[in-house]
């Protein structure tokens, strides 16, 4: 299974879910569960093109409508799919087992000996025991649809208060916070997606939904917090961070705003979520990245970043337990790649400066760290790029978009790089507006002019940097490197 941290866009207020593991922790089932769900109820799973091996996901707000169906409530209350005409010779009976048309009802006693009594009293309780299963199933139906109904599904902000609804658009319930929120942080202007800030998921794999909540305050990091709420809007814990760390000679801390949450699935393979959360010092440096547990809200792991994290993504296929991070990187004002053991997922990252290596930080490193530097035509621009996207294929290669300059309205500049399973450079190319936002910085004297009108990827953006462990120092993966 893998997760990306650039979802599929559908309907309002629903999250995609990222493979097989995925859909079955939201569902609270196992994996073979939910394919046979899909191939005998019509379980609402899309497909990523005509790659293979095949890749699935599917989104929370179609799974939430399939359960309120007769298919959905089928599928929960474990009834058999409906036999299709002309099905197989054998019927089925009350507790699953095969009628044998040859010997009959009751074994080898033929038709002859058994009488016109007996036919009619089998006759008469296969006619109660089906009322009863139709009258049971609706029974079901209509419970599951209940539940499914009135489990929380989107949240909402009235000020002060989070309004939290289900499917059906009803308010489930509300929490109203000490401190008025910062509007604008919820509303797609602020620095993170309000994917990352607030979401339904069911964490503990129990199938009961909770429903996680970035509460950024209008007062600063002080009132800044993390909320996880039971599915009946009770608080399970809040989290508030506070804790000192030293890059270089100078501390940071020990308050900390929380800037977004990322929710997996289990690196372990456990039935749950896995909650993991980016907080940054004032000055946007340094960062920390903890795995929450759902339980209590304890930290679990730490990785200091010296830069900003963006993007997160998961991928745990073919014995593979791999956590990519895309973050900035200040020691180069670059963007930068790094991916941990998501079994273990601590350490800081490395640096050549000793201002932007952690002092204070117990020892560990990523398994691999990269840098992609600002290509020339950027080169005078006082911005430091960012990793904001990253997404796993699924041969294991990754692709990254790492944002080199940005411009308003004129967008960003994102060069989007490929790599096989081994973090390899496979190739590069520009995404939309990547020239637009060199022109737009050129006019507002913030970029060289008489760059070339049009990019050439192989000299654009190579070489790129990789941490060399060893060697203490960062080295360049060369051009050729790009065509393995």
């Amino acid at each position: 299974m893998s997760s990306s941290s650039d979802p599929v866009q559908g309907p309002p207020g629903s999250a995609q879910l990222n493979g097989w593991k995925d859909i079955a922790a939201y569902l609270g089932r196992s994996v073979r569960t939910v394919q046979r769900w899909e191939k005998d109820y019509g379980l609402p799973v899309r497909r990523f093109g005509l790659s293979r091996p095949e890749s699935v996901f599917a989104l929370t707000r179609e799974i939430d409508e399939w359960l309120l169906t007769s298919q959905g409530a089928c599928a929960r209350s474990g009834a058999g799919a409906p036999e299709a005409a002309g099905g197989s010779a054998g019927a089925s009976g009350p507790d699953g087992g095969a009628i044998s048309e040859r010997h009959g009802l009751f074994g080898r006693t033929s038709v002859g000996r058994m009488g016109a009594a007996a036919l009619v009293t089998a006759a008469v309780m296969a006619l109660l025991w089906m009322a009863w299963f139709y009258r049971h199933q609706r029974g079901e139906a209509a419970r599951n649809g209940a539940v499914a109904a009135e489990a929380p599904a989107a949240w909402d902000l009235d000020l002060d208060t989070l309004v939290v609804s289900d499917r059906l658009q009803r308010t489930l319930w509300t929490h109203r916070f000490p401190r008025g929120l910062a509007a604008d942080a919820y509303k797609g202007s602020g620095a993170a997606p309000r994917a990352t800030l607030g979401g339904v998921a069911d964490v503990d794999g129990d199938g009961r939904r909770e429903l996680w909540f970035v509460a950024k305050a209008e007062g600063g990091p002080a009132e800044t917090a993390l909320y996880l709420f039971e599915h009946d809007g009770r608080v399970r814990w809040m989290y508030q961070p506070s804790l000192s760390v030293r890059f270089g000679n100078e501390t940071f801390g020990p308050s900390w705003f929380v800037s977004r949450l990322f929710a997996t699935a289990d690196p372990g393979g456990g039935p749950g979520r896995a909650l993991w959360a980016a907080l940054y010092d004032a000055a946007l440096f340094p960062s920390l990245l903890q795995r929450l547990d759902p339980r209590t809200g304890k930290p679990m792991s730490a990785f200091w970043s010296n830069g900003y994290i963006i993007a997160l993504a998961l991928d745990v296929a073919d014995n593979r337990h791999r956590l990519f991070l895309g973050t900035c990187n200040n020691e180069h004002k670059a963007a930068s790649l790094v991916v941990l053991d998501a079994l273990n997922p601590n350490g800081s990252a490395p640096a050549e400066l000793e201002k932007y290596r952690c002092t204070s930080c117990p020892p560990g490193e990523p398994d691999v760290f990269l840098v992609f530097p600002k290509p020339a035509r950027f080169g005078v621009s006082d911005q430091t790029g960012a990793v904001e996207r990253v997404s796993v294929l699924a041969d294991g290669g990754v692709t990254v978009g790492a944002q080199h300059a940005s411009a308003g309205r004129a967008g960003l500049a994102v060069a989007i790089y490929t790599f096989d399973a081994e973090l390899n450079p496979r190739a590069a190319d520009t995404a939309d507006d990547y020239l637009n936002v060199y022109q737009a910085l050129v006019s507002q004297g913030e970029a060289r002019a008489g760059a070339p009108a049009a990019v050439d990827p192989d000299r654009e953006f190579f070489p790129i940097l990789r941490w060399d462990g060893s060697a203490r120092r960062f080295v360049t993966v060369p051009k050729a490197a790009a065509s393995r």
